[in-house]
């Protein structure tokens, strides 16, 4: 009886082995198709992404090109600008100096009442 006991429970081992045996077997099936089926759906999924990357890089480019056209438009506007008030400044300048050379008793006095005036509103601000 002890021998059959103990064959009883060889049989039942060996049907365990042999149940995990195939459950394993299944298992790696069953992971190697899924897998596969991922495998299958990553390229055209990295493709649309690498598509996508690189539109928007081309986007960005564009947009920086299109900034950078305006950008030098505008220091060009700029530059033109400032040449023509340092020209501007340099006449009036000059013609500042002219009537202060025509009428100096007059300059001294303009000059005297406005700085008399900015030191009335610089010490009023006390």
């Amino acid at each position: 009886m002890e021998n059959n006991t103990l064959d009883k429970i060889e049989n039942k081992i060996d049907n365990a082995r042999d149940g995990v045996t195939k459950i394993n077997r299944d298992v790696r099936a069953d992971a190697h198709a899924t897998i596969d089926r991922v495998a299958d759906k990553v390229p055209p999924t990295t493709d649309r992404l690498a598509q996508s990357a690189h539109n928007g890089v081309d986007k960005v480019a564009d947009t920086v090109n299109s900034i950078n056209s305006k950008w030098d438009g505008t220091v060009e506007r700029l530059s033109a600008g400032t040449k023509q008030l340092s020209e501007n400044a340099k006449v009036w300048a000059e013609s500042g100096r002219t009537q202060v050379r025509s009428h100096p008793a007059l300059s001294v006095l303009i000059a005297a009442a406005a700085g008399y005036g900015i030191s009335k509103l610089l010490s009023s601000r006390k």
